[in-house]
């Protein structure tokens, strides 16, 4: 016959149930910030790589730049009359030959020639209108600045502002400022391991539902078969065994289990039988 579970039991395995659930939920919480957190963590560190590598490639550019222009016979393979301009002192053509060739064999949206901290000349790629008066912040000369707005586009743009010595062949120093467009990659990063990150707290979330059923069934069900086994039936044994020892009807002795946490229990009710027996045997005499 099945019995009843009493006050105390239910109470005790609720305690447990709660006690456990919140370990679990803590656990879970944990481990779901921690997602977060890294993958925030991760997206911003890869955009820095993304501006990294832009710069660097920017930089580049500016080096081949610097090298062509150092060497007008290097101009004078694309065009001798351009040249002959140039060495007369028309910097305006030789301006507009930097940016032309620029923006045609290089992957960047936007180039600027700053002669004395103005514009002198610019090219901007084909979708991108930068007009004289949307012209972008300069970042300080041999540096990097990114820009939210190119022109009449936004996005994230890395601009560098690179130096030109010319100074030392007897020619006016001045700078190129090159703007390159990496909203897509910058896009891409963010829904990459944002996607990433879903996914994970999808499969942590099933996980951590599993883990809460399994906790539940354990604090509940089996909570209350082990306690009913280890604590409550060997207390039933001992108070059966009182009231047959009591009534005359036990049959045999009383065992003590030494290793038992009912031993004191178990060896107090054998000293009552065997009282209870010497009683009985003198009453018999």
């Amino acid at each position: 016959m099945k019995q009843k579970a009493g006050r105390e039991m239910r109470r005790l395995v609720v305690a447990i149930s709660v006690g456990t659930l919140l370990l679990v939920l803590a656990v879970i919480a944990y481990f779901m910030v921690d997602v977060i957190l890294t993958t925030n963590k991760n997206i911003d560190r890869n955009k820095e790589l993304v501006v990294e590598q832009s710069v660097f490639t920017l930089t580049e550019i500016g080096d081949n730049i610097n090298g062509m222009t150092g060497d007008t016979r290097m101009i004078g393979l694309f065009n001798r009359d351009l040249m002959d301009q140039i060495l007369a002192g028309n910097w305006d053509v030789f301006y507009d030959f930097i940016g032309d060739f620029a923006i045609s064999f290089y992957p960047i949206e936007y180039i600027g020639v700053i002669r004395n901290g103005e514009l002198a000349a610019s090219r901007s790629a084909r979708g991108f209108d930068v007009s004289a008066g949307n012209i972008p912040d300069l970042p300080a000369s041999g540096s990097y600045k990114t820009l939210t707005k190119l022109g009449d586009k936004e996005g994230f743009f890395v601009s560098v502002l690179y130096p030109i010595k010319l100074s030392v062949v007897g020619l006016e120093d001045f700078g190129v400022n090159m703007i390159v467009d990496r909203t897509a990659q910058m896009a891409f990063v963010e829904d990459y391991f944002k996607q990433q990150r879903d996914d994970l707290i999808v499969r942590l979330s099933i996980a951590s539902a599993i883990a809460i059923i399994i906790s539940l069934l354990f604090t509940t069900i089996g909570l209350r078969h082990f306690t009913r086994k280890y604590v409550v039936k060997p207390i039933e044994d001992i108070n059966r065994a009182a009231e047959e020892i009591m009534a005359g009807t036990y049959d045999g002795e009383v065992q003590v289990e030494e290793d038992s946490a009912f031993a004191a229990l178990q060896g107090l009710l054998r000293s009552g039988q065997k009282v209870l027996q010497r009683l009985d045997q003198e009453m018999r005499e």
